[in-house]
């Protein structure tokens, strides 16, 4: 027996010196098969005998009920041994995976975004605000705007906003944008061509949350751009607000 033991702390010795990258579960495995392993030849060789009888014939009737029980207790001293050695121990894998720390899944960016717009949305009234109306909206003020600083795109922003929360036009971003007749740069294909800036973004968030300089506006112009026939309509249809960065604002 204690060359057994010396055999398969020699093995397990072995076995952890490999310059491998090895998991706990890996060297568990290995230590234990070893140890199997010479459990089995031990039976085999008490079973069978070395091929024979006379003065090297070992029968298995040798060993009876009590030895068999201390032979047990060896054999599981003897592993523990060797699994304290390697640094391993007993415990199952399902054990290891219970006691596992929980790894929670975090959300992707365009979940993010789709969840702060959910909350902006109830905030700020609206029937709709995803990412599609969002973009739109960057897009529709980069478009407008030429040089203006944050706050005139912020205004804007705002005049967008409060249509979509007017009965008298349509219920979201997008179909805001995009009514036919109401915004220029759809008219001449800007909208479609314009890089969304910094400022642009700063100025719309600005806007969604909760930042109004319009004064309830719902139109504004740029003078200066205007057809006659244009201009016409909003000095005589229209209330007059107030001015910044070249547009004139309306209600």
């Amino acid at each position: 027996m204690p060359r057994i033991t010396s055999l398969l702390k020699s093995i397990c010795g072995k076995i952890m010196s490999i310059p491998m990258r090895l998991t706990k579960k890996m060297y568990r495995q290995m230590a234990l098969l070893t140890i199997g392993g010479a459990v089995i030849s031990v039976v085999a060789f008490s079973s069978n005998g070395f091929a024979g009888s006379g003065k090297n014939a070992v029968s298995a009737n040798v060993i009876n009920s009590g030895e068999g029980e201390t032979f047990e207790d060896d054999m599981q001293d003897e592993t523990d041994e060797i699994l304290d050695n390697a640094g391993l121990d007993n415990t199952t894998v399902d054990e290891e995976i219970a006691n596992l720390p929980r790894i929670e899944q975090k959300e992707t960016g365009n979940e993010k975004m789709e969840r702060l717009l959910e909350e902006r949305r109830v905030a700020l009234g609206l029937s709709s605000l995803t990412v599609e109306d969002y973009n739109n909206l960057l897009r529709i003020v980069e478009a407008e705007v030429g040089d203006n600083d944050v706050y005139g795109r912020t205004i804007v922003a705002n005049v967008v906003l409060n249509r979509v929360r007017s009965s008298h036009f349509e219920n979201t971003i997008t179909e805001v944008i995009f009514s036919k007749g109401q915004f220029s740069p759809i008219r001449d294909k800007r909208f479609f061509k314009v890089k969304v800036s910094e400022a642009t973004i700063k100025g719309v968030n600005n806007a969604l949350m909760g930042e109004d300089y319009s004064r309830g506006a719902l139109y504004f112009m740029d003078r200066a751009y205007s057809s006659s026939h244009a201009v016409g309509w909003f000095d005589s249809s229209l209330t007059y607000l107030f001015s910044y960065g070249g547009h004139e604002y309306f209600k």
